[in-house]
Parts: C-alpha cells; structure tokens; sequence
C-alpha cells in the first residue's frame, strides 16, 4: 500500500518544469509525507542515498557526487518516479558512473562547491566565461574562452554546481590545477565519513529540515533550509563541522536572502529553475561567477547587469535575483497582444 500510495501521489506532484532539482524535491516531500524517510551518507567517492519505506526497510539506492543527485539516483532505483520520466532523468540528472568518478578525483567525499568556484574563477581569470542554461530536465554549463570560443560543455546534471564541476572534471588543464591545490586541504565531508555521520532530511511545504546524527549521537537537529543542499550545509555549521571563515560567509548570505520568508511551497531549486527555464525561452544569456559565494548574472533590457547572489548553485541566485529585482526585466512577461491572437 505504501509503495503504491507514493508512486501515485509522487506522479501527482512531478512538474517537469522545475526540472530534476525540482523533481527529486517534490518526490522526496511525498516519501516523507507518508512516513518514509530520506537519508545519505559521505562516502570517499561521492554520496549513498537511501529511500526507506514506512517500515524503514530500504526501497532504492543511490550513488551521485552531492547530496540532491544522489537522493534522486536513490528516488529512481525505488521505482517511485515513472519509468519514462525516469529513463530521461538518468542521462539529464543523475551522473554517470564515469563523471561521477572524474569528480571524485578532483576532491572526494561528496564536495562540489570548492571545486566548482575554482573552475569558475580560474575561467574568468584566464579572460573567458562560465555560461548556464537549462538543457531538458538538467542544466547544461558551458566554458567560454577569451575569444568566445567553447572550452567544455558539461552533459545536463542535477543543477548549474554540478554542471560546473563534471566540466570541470571534463577539462584536463582545469582539473590538473584543482586536483593540484586542493591536496591535503581541509574536507568536511571526510571528517563526516570518518566520524560516520548519516544525513536525516524530513521534506514538507518547500523546506527541507537536516538532522545529522552519529548512532544515537545528534549533532545538529531539524535544521531548516530552502533545499537539502542548503540544508544540509546549514546543519554542518551547527554541528560546527565547518571552518570559521565558511560558517560566516554562510549565515550573512542566509541573513540577507528572503526567499525563507515566502517559501512558495516550492523547494529553491525548484523556483530557480523555473526562472532558468523562462530565460531560455527569451534568449537570455546567464553568466555566472564565483564571488565570495555564487553570482547570476543577465543582461537587462536597458543595458543594465542584473544579478543575484546565492551560496551554494546559481538556481538560488537565479531566485534571489527575481525576489531582489524588477521581476518584469528578469522574465520580460509575453504582451497582451497574445490574447487577442488567441
């Protein structure tokens, strides 16, 4: 009955729109809405998802290089998400077995975001851009040279860090220099791994609450956040797992983004990508940067740079720049004309 009620009522839920983040969100919302629960794990390689049953018995499994991807890998070996569905999300969502492998090579332990600032930053110094879009279910980055010539094109993934990380890990010169800086640096998913931590997500009206829990032992409990990855960046700066310098840049951009005060039902990922699905229908070009956290930026229709700022994933500056701007520049609403064509 279990397994029925949520393949049904998951399909009810599913808007292709909100692309795979957008997806696995509203699918997981439903698996804990009928008493199953969501869990992940580090591993040296990347992140086991699990999706237990009312009974907590295990349905799927999942292996993915963050948290997100590998919860929607686990949604789809439980078989809650239709087959068809399904089968697309496998090649514009979910790694494949060999990207998930380049991105362990860079860092391990299920970490994306240092490397994918890395990348971003030593693009942008070297005169080019990093440049997003939305490409079926997943989002597609591009790396642009000085003279706007295509470096790498990543295959659609979860969501633009992702997508910025396998190009990355994609791009011989640019993974050498990351694998290169980044030995023998601090990382927290391995400190999660060694102490054996599992990450506990309970998903209702758009938010996320992340327990992190050693045995019996809980480090930091029901932290709320607009999606698992944010959550469960949160709960490791409560769990203090996180140095100093991060915790800080974290909470000042939690302090300043106001999309926890109108969650919209909706995960931030969600919303994001249904801005970066819009944007792609009007032709607009998103570049995005690393600036002390993720910077989106577009092109307004009087020459003007419109940008928004998010920690982790470019969908969340995609829904800051629509909640802290003049939404009418960020979307260029369709004329009325249309209704009369209609």
């Amino acid at each position: 009955m279990f397994e029925e009620d949520l393949a049904r009522n998951a399909t009810e839920h599913i808007h292709p729109r909100e692309g795979a983040c957008g997806i696995c969100h509203a699918v997981a919302e439903e698996v804990c809405r009928l008493g199953g629960k969501v869990v992940a794990y580090e591993k040296e390689r990347g992140i086991l998802a699990r999706i237990l049953d009312d009974k907590g018995e295990v349905m799927g499994e999942g292996f993915g290089i963050v948290w997100s991807p590998a919860v929607l890998s686990a949604e789809v070996d439980a078989g809650i998400i239709p087959e068809d569905l399904a089968e697309v999300l496998r090649k514009e969502g979910i790694n494949s077995k060999e990207d998930i492998e380049r991105v362990a090579d860079l860092y391990g332990y299920g970490r994306v975001l240092t490397p994918a600032a890395m990348a971003l930053t030593m693009v942008r110094d070297l005169g080019g851009r990093t440049l997003v879009r939305r490409k079926g279910l997943g989002v597609e980055a591009r790396f642009i040279d000085s003279q706007g010539n295509l470096i790498t094109a990543s295959p659609p993934s979860y969501c633009p860090t992702c997508a910025v990380t396998v190009a990355a890990a994609r791009t011989p010169e640019v993974a050498a220099t990351i694998k290169e800086r980044l030995v023998g640096a601090q990382n927290t998913g391995k400190k999660k791994f060694d102490l054996e931590i599992e990450n506990r997500y309970e998903i209702h009206g758009g938010h996320v609450k992340v327990t992190l829990a050693r045995g019996d032992e809980i480090l930091a409990r029901r932290v709320r956040g607009c999606c698992m990855a944010y959550g469960t960046a949160k709960a490791e700066v409560v769990a203090g797992l996180v140095p100093k310098a991060s915790s800080e840049l974290f909470k000042n951009y939690c302090n300043l983004c106001p999309f926890k005060h109108c969650w919209m039902e909706k995960s931030m990922g969600a919303t994001g990508n249904i801005v970066l699905q819009r944007l792609g229908e009007i032709g607009t070009e998103i570049e995005i940067t690393a600036e002390g956290g993720i910077v989106a930026r577009i092109p307004g229709p009087d020459g003007e740079v419109i940008q928004g700022r998010g920690t982790l994933c470019s969908l969340s500056a995609l829904t800051n720049m629509l909640l802290r701007n003049d939404a009418a520049k960020v979307l260029m609403p369709a004329s009325t004309r249309e209704w009369e064509e209609r």
